[in-house]
């Protein structure tokens, strides 16, 4: 259930930023070519935070070794 609360408040949190953005844009307070490279960095920043906070230093793939290795531990 935590998993689940980190990601829906990540979303939240990124749409609420892309929505600021959007309205400093309109407001032409902000440049666009500005606007749009902080909703980038903003939308990238979200996600590292939100992948450290559920995997931690886990990685989404494994090396060659680990594979081989695990793959030889599942032959009979």
């Amino acid at each position: 259930m935590r998993k689940q609360e980190i990601a829906n408040v990540s979303l939240l949190i990124m749409t609420v930023w892309n929505a600021i953005l959007g309205t400093v844009m309109i407001l032409e307070l902000v440049p666009i070519s500005y606007g749009m490279f902080l909703a980038l960095a903003g939308m990238c920043a979200i996600i590292v935070a939100s992948w450290r906070a559920l995997m931690g230093d886990e990685r989404p793939w494994e090396s060659p070794k680990r594979y081989n290795e695990r793959k030889n531990r599942e032959l009979p």
